[in-house]
């Protein structure tokens, strides 16, 4: 349920109900509906809405409190791409980096 999300993000804005009615096209009263948990946006809607207030759909959804997750570049050590290679021939940085790696991995692949 988004409503909380929605609202308190709107609010942020200073924005009124028909403000973001008329920027999603649509009736001051689907805002309201959704807003007070009667409706759900549909995905278009959600993502547009994600877009609007720069948050994660996980954050309007209430799966998390975190509102955006930015981009983080990986610098990935140089051995790593050649794990054809000894792994004695990684330093101990690299090795624990593909550790975390694999159990990552692991574990998304696991669920």
């Amino acid at each position: 349920m988004i409503g909380k999300q929605l609202r308190q993000l709107r609010k942020e804005r200073k924005m009124i109900q028909e403000q973001l009615a008329a920027i999603l096209n649509m009736a001051k009263s689907t805002v309201s509906q959704y807003e007070n948990n009667i409706n759900e946006p549909d995905l278009t809607t959600l993502v547009k809405l994600a877009d609007i207030f720069e948050v994660s759909t996980d954050y309007l959804l209430g799966r998390s409190t975190v509102r955006r997750i930015e981009a983080v570049e990986v610098v990935k050590p140089k051995n790593v791409a050649y794990l054809g290679e000894s792994i004695e021939k990684l330093s101990d940085n690299e090795a624990e980096y593909l550790r975390e790696s694999l159990g990552v991995y692991r574990k998304v692949r696991d669920k």
